[in-house]
């Protein structure tokens, strides 16, 4: 299974909030994000590392047509536990 590297943990709010900082506060954003908890209504055996690297899986194959959506977060799922 694949481990995170605990040092960069991009998947975090505090990562997202870096990420947005850039912007100002008044512009314009659309989008969703997903947590912990909803990866773990998909499989409750999950530890806190699958959690993050399934993430992590799911945001580097996002694909913009489709978006991350229930099927996609399974997919990722299934991928990490796999290796």
């Amino acid at each position: 299974m694949l481990k995170p590297d605990m040092t960069a943990r991009s998947m975090t709010v505090a990562a997202f909030k870096r990420r947005l900082s850039r912007y100002p506060d008044d512009a314009l954003c659309c989008g969703t994000f997903w947590l912990a908890d909803d990866f773990l209504s998909l499989d409750d055996t999950l530890d806190e590392y699958t959690i993050e690297a399934a993430m992590e899986r799911a945001q580097d194959s996002h694909d913009a047509n489709i978006g991350l959506n229930w099927d996609s977060l399974q997919c990722a799922i299934d991928e990490v536990k796999s290796v």
